[in-house]
This record gives C-alpha cells, sequence and structure tokens, in this order.
C-alpha cells in the first residue's frame, strides 16, 4: 500500500500586486561543484515540490546562486506562468561580479550593473520568469525606519517583466521602511526559537500592506533536526572538545518545544511551519529543498493539525 501524496501547498497573493506566492518555497544552495547525479537528484526534487504545489523558488541566499539558477531552469524547461523565482543583491555582490579586468570606477552606475547582473539571472533562468528581487543593505541600512534607501529606484518600473522588489531587513531597526513601490516586500528571519524581524509587523501601526519572505524557519536546523545531525560525532578529526555548555544553550531550548510534538501528531518541523505561516503578514515561508527521505514530511505539513490555541498560549511562556 503506498502513501498518499502529500496535500498541496497553498499560496498567497503579494500584497499590492496580482502575483502568488506558494505558502512555502523551497531554496536551493548548490556547492560550487557537484558530480552529475548530486544535480540529477535536485533537479527531480525540485520537479517533485512543483506536484505538490511549490511555485515559489529561493536563490536569493545561495553562495552561488548561477549555479542555483541554472538547475532550477534545467527542472523547468517549459513555461509556467506559476513559477516565481526569488533572487537576490547587494553592493557587495554586484562587486563581486566585477570582472577581473575591471577597474575601479568603470562598469558604469550602480543602476546599470545591478540591470546587466539581473540580466544574466534572466538567462540563465529562463525560460522560468525572474519574479522578485531581494535587496540587502546590508548593515548599513539604518536601525530607523521612515524612507527606504533609494534602493529600488535602481530597478525602474519600466522593467520587463516586471519585478516585484523585497528589502532585506535585521531586528535591530526600530520600524520598517516605507518602500516606493505597491508591494511593500520584506525579506527576514523568524522561527519558534527567534522572533527575528517579526516585532516590526506587529509593533506600531498596523501595515496590512506589508508582507514578509520568511526565512530560516527551522532555526538554523534544530528544529527539524538537521543541527543535531550534523553534531551527532563529536570528536572527529578536526573538531575540538565538545562544550556541553554551548550545547545546553543551542538545544535546550528546543526540548521546551516538546509538548508541540505530543501524540506524534506533528513533527517538530511540522509544528515550526504552521506556527510561521499562521501570521497573515506571512507572504511565504523559505525552507531548504528537503531531502528524499523528509520530503513528505516537511511539505506534507498541512496534513497535520495546526497549533491550538491552548500551544500557543504555552509557547509565549516557554519563550
Amino acid at each position: 500500500m503506498t502513501n498518499p501524496p502529500p496535500p498541496r501547498i497553498a499560496r498567497r497573493t503579494v500584497p499590492g500586486t496580482p502575483v502568488t506566492l506558494s505558502v512555502v518555497s523551497v531554496s536551493l544552495d548548490p556547492p560550487a561543484v557537484a558530480p552529475p547525479a548530486a544535480d540529477a537528484r535536485s533537479v527531480a526534487l525540485l520537479r517533485r515540490a512543483r506536484e505538490v504545489g511549490v511555485t515559489t523558488f529561493d536563490v536569493a541566499r545561495a553562495r552561488f546562486p548561477a549555479r542555483a539558477e541554472r538547475l532550477i531552469a534545467t527542472a523547468f524547461p517549459s513555461s509556467d506562468p506559476d513559477l516565481v523565482v526569488i533572487v537576490g543583491r547587494s553592493i557587495e555582490s554586484l562587486a563581486a561580479e566585477r570582472g577581473p579586468t575591471d577597474e575601479p570606477g568603470h562598469g558604469g552606475s550602480l543602476a546599470e550593473a545591478l540591470q546587466s547582473s539581473l540580466e544574466q539571472s534572466r538567462r540563465r533562468l529562463a525560460p522560468v520568469p525572474l519574479s522578485v528581487l531581494e535587496w540587502d543593505m546590508g548593515n548599513g541600512g539604518g536601525t530607523t525606519g521612515g524612507d527606504a534607501h533609494p534602493w529600488a529606484l535602481l530597478v525602474p518600473d519600466t522593467y520587463r517583466p516586471p519585478l516585484i522588489r523585497a528589502l532585506r531587513v535585521r531586528p535591530e531597526l526600530s520600524a520598517l521602511p516605507t518602500l516606493p513601490d505597491s508591494a511593500q516586500l520584506y525579506s527576514g528571519e523568524f522561527s519558534l526559537l527567534d522572533e527575528g524581524v517579526a516585532p516590526l509587523f506587529d509593533s506600531g501601526p498596523p501595515r496590512p500592506e506589508a508582507g514578509l519572505i520568511a526565512h530560516n524557519p527551522f532555526g538554523d536546523g534544530r528544529l527539524d533536526g538537521t543541527r543535531f545531525a550534523a553534531r551527532s560525532v563529536p570528536g572527529e578529526p578536526g573538531q575540538g572538545p565538545v562544550d556541553v555548555r554551548r550545547l545546553h544553550a543551542e538545544f535546550d531550548p528546543v526540548l521546551r518545544l516538546g509538548f508541540l510534538t505530543e501524540d506524534r501528531r506533528r513533527t517538530l518541523a511540522q509544528a515550526a511551519l504552521h506556527f510561521v505561516l499562521r501570521w497573515p503578514w506571512v507572504a511565504t515561508c523559505v525552507i531548504p529543498l528537503p531531502a528524499p527521505e523528509r520530503f513528505d514530511e516537511i511539505l506534507g505539513y498541512g496534513s497535520t493539525p495546526p497549533l491550538t490555541d491552548e500551544e500557543l498560549t504555552r509557547l509565549s511562556r516557554v519563550k
């Protein structure tokens, strides 16, 4: 008897636009070099994710985004109007793209460099559309709200196909910057273990037009077990002695969440997704491409019960 397929992933509309994102986005972060079998497995998993309703794929924080873009194009060689790809740029990333013969001060304006860079992504992704640009202002982006840096003006509204522009924000901001777009879309971290940028959406005047691309919902791998797996063999060559105090600091908060998995109704990873996606201002939640053995569990989170009011009350006590 075969297991039923995971329920299809729902979608949410980006405020101020007709564009929809799957509530769970899959990020792709391949290594610089991989054997053909590894790339073929990634392509197969991307297609499998699309079959269960994932339409949004994220390469904004990939170490080698060009490779990730090519793998997405390989996975989806035919036009699919529902697909959305999120790419990332910053002044630092644009500088890194300069050729070795470029001289300082040459290469045109920042806007021209950005447009050239995006055009390269479009060519690598074709026929998959490049839909969302996540701009990282870095730590120099300021710690107060108000008007945003004129980063968004670097990509004019006449850019085709149209781009939705998202601004990466950090918890130290006192308020969300106001963006010069109808889509007030932001990107930042948020999980059961770390409220991250959530206070920027919950405090101050209501911002119903604001949406968040939520990253790191598994708390650096502590909520889906991948961090535990990385620590499963202490004392390997090259490792120092196990720091028990540090292990307690990392994992004791996870143990306090055990009540979310009582009666085996859901795994902690599934609870983590339910928690992040219960907030209406979360436009999509970005997770790593699941391993084959975890695929149905992670992307099938919707078949498990959502968090109850009692559980949410207990969460407010354990955090």
